[in-house]
């Protein structure tokens, strides 16, 4: 097993904790330095400052018709929802209800009519919250859905995928059960919800995601699992985990996880779940690294630009409540040194 290690670069960081006011740029320097044995990749940052006690999670609103113009979401932990652009600037700010766990539809539709749409779920109210983006604002708007709710209280959300007038989410209770629900538009006055399964795992769990044709979950209490769409567990190891992000870099299916506490992040086989390597994301000359990674996010949908045309990697830093972008070939490309 590797250690590697990424200097924070193709980097955007989103602060918390202090008021909005400060950016800082840094300048490009070619990518690949050997130091150490870590891998070194620099690029452009940019940091902005927003008052917030801290991020809770975060994910990615893409726009398929303009990629520049994608957004980053995430939850303060006092609540609501922030999003910011890809140049790292602050847009809407949505006032709510604390939210666990948040998952993005940026290709639903309603009547035919594109309309993104973020769910988060509320212990308050044991429900999954739905949230529209009207883009031309941005602005975030409570979306008329019916109601999703688990058997027993309800922890986090996760989104499945999305298919053509539909997404799917994985709803987790606080025990050990777990429901995947459908959303869709049937065309009555409120978007459909419907719970197509329910299934038990072997241990609590928190936090969910999809990628590679799976289901993974993971729990702070220990275990890790791989599920089919069925839900059937197909692998599982020990280990804490309070999020986790999939996808495939480089042909490689790859599970990414943090524990809130470490300060790498642990990468793992997307199939096999067995241990890839650790990752450091280091200092680079303007902008910190991550000190303990916690919310994490990927995706593959382009934000523009020559950097992130592939699509980007989010880390939350638990020690200073900023979000870190990185260009997800960047990251593939670091993967692929450790391994």
């Amino acid at each position: 097993m590797a250690r590697l290690g990424l200097i924070a670069g193709s980097a955007l960081l989103v602060a918390a904790c202090e008021p909005a006011s400060d950016t800082e740029t840094v300048t490009d320097r070619s990518p690949g330095l050997q130091d150490d044995g870590y891998l070194q990749l620099v690029s452009t940052g940019i940091v902005e400052t927003v008052d917030s006690e801290g991020t809770a999670a975060v994910t990615f609103l893409p726009d398929g018709d303009a990629a520049w113009t994608g957004l980053v979401a995430t939850t303060p932990r006092e609540g609501g929802i922030d999003l910011y652009n890809v140049e790292g600037q602050a847009v809407h700010r949505m006032t709510g209800p604390r939210l666990w766990g948040l998952a993005s539809a940026p290709g639903f539709q309603l009547r035919g009519e594109a309309l993104p749409l973020l769910f988060g779920a509320d212990r308050d109210t044991n429900l999954v919250r739905a949230y529209a983006l009207l883009r031309n604002g941005p602005e975030l708007v409570e979306a008329p859905i019916q109601p999703i709710g688990p058997e027993g209280d309800i922890a986090a959300v996760c989104g499945l995928g999305e298919g053509i007038g539909f997404v799917d989410l994985m709803v987790l209770s606080r025990g050990t059960t777990a429901e995947i629900w459908r959303v869709s538009d049937t065309g009555g006055e409120l978007i459909s919800a419907t719970r197509r399964a329910r299934f038990d795992l072997p241990s609590p769990v928190r936090a969910c995601t999809a990628g590679n044709g799976f289901i993974y979950a993971a729990g702070p209490a220990g275990g890790i699992f791989r599920l089919n769409t069925d839900g059937a567990v197909e692998q599982q190891l020990d280990g804490l985990a309070v999020d986790l992000a999939a996808g495939e870099f480089f042909g490689r299916p790859v599970l990414i996880l943090t524990d809130g506490n470490a300060t790498t992040l642990e990468i793992r086989d997307g199939r096999t779940l067995e241990m890839i390597g650790d990752v450091i994301i280091r200092d680079g000359f303007s902008i910190a690294g991550v000190d303990q990674p916690g919310a994490i996010a990927t995706t593959e949908s382009s934000y523009g630009g020559a950097a992130y045309q592939s699509g980007l990697v989010a880390v939350v830093d638990e020690a200073d409540g900023r979000v870190r972008l990185v260009a997800r070939e960047t990251f593939a490309r670091g993967i692929t040194v450790v391994d």
